[in-house]
């Protein structure tokens, strides 16, 4: 089954994947977004009146309502399209050290502003990381009801608030129902 906006949506995700710069990065987001709603709504149109994709029609639509990424994400396309609200938010980058068991100590080392760390010496148990400036999703709200980013999604914890790592989430589902639905349908010219 051919859906050329579930196609763009992946491209979408394929330019946040490589952005240069933040602006690039939001509009592949916003993109992203109205692609992958727009690719749902083109979908139920065309098979509205077929009784064998209702099932699953059905189904991906509830889980548009409960679902706490699916939810969010028709919801964040909404309210950039109906709103002047943001829908994301710039974070500075940062380091985090962070001691295991029994700590550590860190004697010497030279850390710069792009994650280089240079003649690290440290004793103990250390996790270092670098967080690069990066976008999060925010809580959004639509016609007065605020929805916060997601924390599952299909029954599993959702631990980012980056868009890319959710737009992979999204559209692993949504290629997945669609790849569903297109089986049931085989051997019957729907499309």
């Amino acid at each position: 089954m051919d859906v050329n906006e579930l196609a763009w949506a992946r491209e979408a995700l394929l330019r946040m994947q490589s952005a240069a710069d933040m602006v690039g990065y939001e509009k592949s987001w916003k993109d992203f977004l109205h692609y992958l709603d727009r690719a749902w709504s083109k979908l139920e149109k065309r098979l509205h009146a077929d009784g064998g994709a209702q099932r699953h029609l059905s189904e991906v639509n509830r889980w548009r309502k409960e679902d706490d990424l699916l939810r969010y994400l028709v919801q964040a396309r909404n309210t950039d399209e109906h709103s002047i609200q943001e829908i994301v938010v710039n974070r500075s980058g940062g380091l985090t050290i962070t001691g295991g068991p029994g700590g550590g100590r860190i004697h010497k080392g030279i850390f710069n502003g792009s994650g280089h760390v240079d003649n690290l010496v440290y004793d103990g148990d250390l996790e270092i990381k670098f967080h690069p400036d990066r976008l999060e999703v925010i809580s959004v709200t639509s016609r007065g009801v605020t929805y916060s980013p997601p924390e599952n999604h299909m029954g599993s914890p959702v631990k980012s608030r980056l868009p890319h790592e959710l737009a992979q989430m999204a559209l692993e589902y949504y290629e997945a129902k669609v790849q569903q639905i297109s089986q049931g349908l085989s051997g019957r010219a729907v499309l």
